[in-house]
């Protein structure tokens, strides 16, 4: 039988492989900014992470696909898709870092849409993590000085958008994660392929596989999450997201020769403190 603590220290390193994965996305995508269309981008990636799925519908049965909530499945796999091509413009016209940056944001997004659409209700501690993660986000767009600009509107827009995917998740209680993941990836690939006719230009051979990996890894990324948050409630997990800034500032070094400046890294600092001050609060109530 697992300990308890071989189960967290499992879950740690699924979490870290998952942000790490994830990161390896984001570099493949930026990559194919540099010749393809956002949108041919999204479908490419769709491509591949849909036929891995298919096998394991082929391997679970049909029933694996049968949700309770469809139409709130339809609607989280569209801002999944519109998310995807948001954040994929942003890395276009800003450093891989820059961008993951301003989508830490996400997690304050979710408690104002948790107040709006689930009714919670939210405690000063809260709030203020909210105002620290604001803060945290001025300085590292730096308005005058820094990243600011039309730019930053792009991951912004998508970490507020992600936010709200994550409260459409909480919705939906009945339906598990592989579902959802199956609907998300089907949606996306259905909405790109309508839209992709009007940009489309065929890839060069070279390319494939950098779409491949593009959609392999988100797949092999969100399934490394769900297993990360089986193995370890989220309470616990949450401190270790600031390792996809870490990766990222090193990825961007290494492949495309760039690297955060000091305040980005000072604003990242203060929103994940905003970030930490949440998950402070969750384990206090998780003791009570």
């Amino acid at each position: 039988m697992t300990h308890p603590a071989q189960n967290s220290a499992l879950a740690v390193g699924l979490l870290l492989a998952g942000f790490s994965v994830f990161t390896g996305v984001d570099a493949a995508s930026k990559l194919l900014t540099e010749d393809y269309h956002t949108l041919e981008i999204a479908f490419g990636r769709a491509v591949f992470q849909v036929l891995p799925l298919l096998l394991i519908i082929a391997w679970q049965g049909r029933a694996v696909v049968k949700s309770a909530h469809p139409g709130m499945q339809a609607l989280r796999g569209a801002c999944i898709f519109v998310c995807t091509l948001l954040f994929v413009q942003g890395l276009s016209l800003l450093d891989l870092a820059d961008c993951i940056a301003l989508t830490y944001i996400s997690p304050f997004a979710v408690v104002l849409f948790s107040v709006w659409l689930l009714k919670e209700k939210v405690d000063w501690q809260r709030w203020l993590a909210v105002v620290i993660g604001f803060l945290g986000m001025l300085i590292v767009l730096r308005p005058g000085m820094g990243v600011f600009g039309p730019a930053a509107l792009w991951p912004l827009s998508e970490a507020v958008l992600w936010a709200f995917a994550l409260v459409i998740t909480r919705m939906m209680p009945r339906d598990g994660a592989m579902t959802t993941l199956i609907w998300t990836s089907a949606i996306q690939l259905l909405l790109a392929a309508l839209f992709v006719p009007l940009v489309w230009r065929m890839p060069d051979a070279a390319d494939i596989p950098i779409f491949a990996a593009a959609g392999l890894f988100n797949l092999v990324g969100q399934l490394l999450l769900i297993s990360a948050f089986r193995r370890a409630p989220a309470s616990l997990l949450a401190p270790f997201s600031t390792v996809q800034i870490v990766v990222a500032a090193l990825v961007g070094w290494l492949v495309f020769h760039t690297f955060p400046d000091f305040w980005t890294w000072v604003g990242t600092g203060v929103i994940l403190a905003g970030g930490l001050l949440v998950w402070w609060r969750e384990r206090q109530l998780l003791r009570r």
